[in-house]
């Protein structure tokens, strides 16, 4: 393949990997989408709250099940969905003007209740329209005289004009919103009763057909608390035809109450609760990159239909020598001169990585190399076992010392990339459009069927934790704290993982002591780094009433392992005091850095 051709093709596979966004709505990204596993729960008559993190599909999925995209025309044709849908959006800019002192918090309930009727009725007249284009059936005037009543606008002939009379109504309102001290008073809806009223409008005409009415709501997290209690009511309160879809990032969920205090929103008696973390990711990723593959492969290009073949990878051996097991070992060889013959014999026939190994121990028992090497021999069977349980963990170690290594771990592999993801499908299709861009624009010959190096996956993996690291900032209300933790706690995994002297090998989570104050107030700023996808949780214990605060255990998002260099591989957890946490935001975090270094 000549330059010129290489270049086209690059662009093409570029692009293909590059478009992962639900926002771009292009037709190339309508004809890549892949059904996620969970999408049969979302599609199931009850309510359901989609949860996860930016770029895992939540957007997609609700996209998907909107009657006018193409993904769900798609569906369609494969399967006989017996529901419509529409999607609306929580506008930060927009929901977040629905606040202020010159208006009291029950006039805002009912202003952004009139607010989101407005916005799902346009929808539902837009899904009129169309659906009205497609039969010989009409929605009548005296149902469409009852709509515009119950949202407080003028009469409109059809749903053409119906549309036009609901953006006059948006338009009225936010003019109103934003000028809140003038005299000039909107009538207002009552939350819920118009969009019932239509779904019912809908499905007495014929329209709908037995078929149900999907509400798709996204980016629940940027509605204000009292916003979110607004929409737990709708939510709490659907009824056949119509039903609720909510989008939200993980903890983005603020509060359960409904308009009435005393009613909470719960799971699973009100609604269904979908983790796309949990839901079959690394199936669905696969099949999403192998479904771009194959369109690689329809245009032309040379590379192959499954993920595993186009990611290279490497073995531990491979991996040890090209972080100098070699130099290590001949290291270990030199300390070895005084041991028994029998003993020499044995390591010189032994794998580079298994001699350096010998290193790694000493500095973990801080024993002589001779009595560890004697040991060895004698008591083989044991440390066979124990160097399968740690010969990963001495990866780190070997280039410990080698000031100026451009690598000091790799990370390759479709195991590896699908780890390092953690459940989200942007990241995923963003290491491998990195590692694409590295490989072919390196001027590597392409010849024969397209295989990415580890090296190319090592350095688009670093690349791509270090810019999702300056994203933090502009993305959390507390962005530049969760920056601040995360380089501090990924610096200690670092020095834990390359000097394992009396020290735990692969630690890469951890919970939180100390003061319970402290341990509270770091608990929410972890959670806050959890939605944002700074962090990953679980809950290590089960609170046992719901005043206990739950032992959790924290790690560092595992997009920014290759960037820190620590093990991807979820093992073993050490406890942080908050107060050190805390000292990290504080005008000290070098500090507080080594006090967390210190306490291991």
């Amino acid at each position: 393949m000549n330059e010129t051709d290489k270049s086209g093709h690059g662009h093409i596979l570029l692009q293909l990997f590059g478009e992962n966004r639900a926002e771009q709505q292009s037709p190339q990204l309508s004809a890549l989408f892949v059904q996620p596993a969970y999408l049969h729960k979302l599609e199931s008559m009850r309510p359901c709250f989609l949860v996860g993190g930016r770029g895992t599909g939540k957007t997609t999925s609700l996209q998907s099940l909107n009657f006018k995209s193409a993904q769900r025309q798609r569906i369609n044709e494969a399967n006989d969905r017996n529901y419509y849908g529409v999607l609306v959006r929580m506008n930060k800019n927009r929901v977040r003007a629905f606040e202020g002192s010159s208006v009291s918090m029950g006039q805002w309930q009912k202003l952004f209740a009139h607010y989101f009727n407005l916005l799902v009725c346009l929808e539902f007249a837009s899904l009129t329209e169309w659906l009205e284009e497609r039969s010989e059936i009409r929605l009548d005037a005296g149902s469409i005289d009852l709509i515009c009543q119950a949202l407080a606008l003028s009469k409109a002939a059809n749903s053409r004009a119906l549309q036009v009379e609901i953006k006059k109504g948006i338009a009225a309102l936010e003019l109103q919103v934003n000028n809140p001290r003038t005299n000039s008073e909107l009538p207002l809806s009552i939350a819920e009763a118009p969009l019932r009223s239509y779904a019912e409008a809908l499905r007495e005409s014929g329209l709908l057909g037995p078929a149900m009415l999907f509400c798709c709501v996204d980016e629940f997290e940027n509605l204000l608390p009292y916003q979110q209690s607004v929409l737990n009511t709708y939510v709490k309160h659907a009824e056949p035809p119509l039903s609720y879809k909510v989008g939200v990032r993980k903890n983005g969920i603020r509060t359960r109450d409904t308009l009435d205090g005393d009613d909470l929103l719960k799971t699973p008696d009100d609604y269904a609760e979908i983790e796309i973390a949990e839901e079959g990711f690394e199936l669905f990723a696969r099949a999403v990159a192998e479904l771009r593959l194959g369109s690689a492969r329809q245009s032309g290009l040379d590379v192959p239909e499954k993920l595993k073949e186009l990611l290279d990878e490497l073995t531990l051996e491979q991996e040890g020598s090209l972080l100098g097991a070699e130099k290590v070992a001949e290291e270990v060889q030199s300390h070895l001169t005084g041991a028994p013959s029998a003993v020499k014999a044995f390591f010189r026939n032994k794998p580079a990585l298994e001699v350096a190994f010998l290193k790694y121990w000493k500095e973990t028992e801080d024993k002589p190399f001779v009595e560890l090497a004697n040991d060895w021999h004698a008591n083989e069977r044991t440390w066979v076992t124990r160097y399968g349980n740690y010969a990963y963990a001495s990866l780190f170690a070997l280039s410990k010392g080698n000031k100026g290594a451009r690598i000091r771990k790799y990370y390759c592999g479709d195991r590896v990339l699908l780890s390092l993801a953690a459940g989200n499908i942007r990241y995923f299709l963003e290491l491998i459009e990195a590692a694409l861009s590295h490989q072919l624009g390196e001027r590597h010959e392409w010849r024969g069927t397209l295989k990415i190096s580890p090296l190319s996956q090592t350095v688009a993996a670093k690349a791509v934790g270090e810019r999702r690291l300056g994203q933090l900032e502009g993305l959390a209300d507390h962005g530049v704290q969760l920056k601040r933790l995360v380089l501090a706690i990924g610096k200690v995994f670092f020095e834990l993982a390359r000097a394992p002297t009396g020290r735990t090998p692969e630690v890469t989570s951890f919970t939180l002591g100390g003061d319970s104050a402290e341990r509270k107030a770091a608990t929410e700023l972890l959670s806050e780094g959890v939605g944002h996808l700074a962090f990953e949780v679980d809950p290590r214990t089960k609170a046992t009433t719901h005043l206990e605060i739950k032992d959790e255990e924290f790690r560092l998002h595992r997009i920014f392992c290759a960037f820190f260099e620590i093990s991807h591989r979820k093992k073993r957890r050490t406890t942080f005091d908050a107060r050190n946490l805390l000292d990290v935001l504080e005008n000290t975090p070098s500090r507080a850095s080594s006090a967390l270094l210190g306490n291991r």
